[in-house]
């Protein structure tokens, strides 16, 4: 489902809808603030300890807050390709084991500095690069080494945590409340501030509904079970519901909890979500679990109509699609 957001006419603005610094507030900042945090408490326990079973749990605290902002797609989190550095996946080439595995065989001395690990492949940093190191069999005996690549990509990681929350904290934040004010470069009125949340609340509905779960659904005779995003970690099906729950609370601040079609459509798919009891969404091999996701998939498609038709009417926007351009 590409997604191709037009301007129908001019934002309109509304009593009834919360104002752009409400989602900024209440939304944006506590969840790259609460990113940050956890970001950095998972550098801190890698270096102390940085075996996988000690990693993990600060691994899967850091993974649930970036899950609360991976949907907010600009901003400082698009500086220097962050967003990707963070969270590179779909890998469809299978680069991040590939590109782990040649630091690791080389002792690639680079990750010995921050400035060194920044320049590494984007494939080898980040949430999804860490995933192969505590969770796949393949990097259990990476020794010493491993242990100096773990510890330097958390650190890395936190680094950008920190820079993100605090180009927010410092300026961006600012640039979004000041929408229309002179000298304000980036939003030019207060519309485009508003139509840069709908759009970010549009496609991180839309990455769950054809990356998240049409990866691994793949075709009824072809699923590809492989394919769901973090499946290593179990973490496959906690994605999906975390994402919902992200998406439902900007929606929320968005209209000022004045848009009942959209909140049922959340609930609803968020409690189809969580009642899937399938954490790597391995059923997309079984036909009767397989209809379970289809109906999660079907259920988020129904919550992005709603958006689009609900609060998108109200703000004045509308969308086109081509499937066949994929996202």
């Amino acid at each position: 489902m590409k997604l191709v957001l037009t301007l129908a006419a001019a934002l309109t603005a509304s009593s009834a809808f919360a104002d752009v610094n409400d989602v900024v507030e209440g939304h944006i900042l506590p969840g790259y603030a609460a990113f940050d945090a956890a970001a950095a408490d998972l550098r801190d326990a890698a270096a102390a300890d940085c075996s996988p079973g000690a990693v993990r749990p600060a691994w899967n605290a850091a993974f649930d807050a970036w899950m609360a902002v991976s949907h907010l797609k600009f901003g400082p989190v698009e500086q220097d390709g962050a967003s990707v550095i963070v969270a590179f996946w779909p890998d469809e080439r299978s680069a991040t084991p590939k590109a782990l595995a040649r630091l690791i065989a080389d002792q690639d001395p680079i990750i010995e500095t921050a400035e060194g690990t920044a320049q590494i492949s984007v494939a080898a940093r980040g949430i999804y690069a860490l995933e192969y190191l505590l969770y796949d069999p393949q990097f259990e005996q990476a020794g010493q080494y491993g242990c100096a690549l773990t510890q330097a990509l958390t650190a890395d990681l936190a680094a950008i945590a920190a820079r993100i929350n605090q180009d927010w904290q410092s300026d961006y934040a600012d640039t979004m409340r000041s929408a229309g004010e002179p000298g304000n470069q980036i939003y030019l009125s207060e519309k485009e501030a508003t139509q840069a949340l709908f759009t970010a609340l549009l496609a991180g509905l839309d990455f769950n509904v054809e990356q998240r779960l049409a990866r691994p659904l793949g075709t009824f005779d072809r699923p590809r079970p492989n394919r769901a995003e973090a499946w290593r970690s179990g973490r496959s099906q906690r994605n999906i519901v975390l994402s919902l729950q992200a998406m439902a609370d900007m929606a929320q601040q968005l209209t000022d909890g004045t848009a009942p079609v959209t909140q049922a459509a959340m609930i609803r798919a968020i409690e189809l979500a969580e009642g899937l009891d399938d954490p790597i969404l391995a059923g997309v091999d079984d036909p009767s679990q397989r209809l379970k996701i289809e109906i999660v998939q079907q259920a988020i498609t129904t919550a992005y109509d709603a958006v689009l038709g609900e609060i998108g009417a109200t703000l004045g926007v509308s969308a086109g699609f081509n499937s066949a351009d994929g996202d």
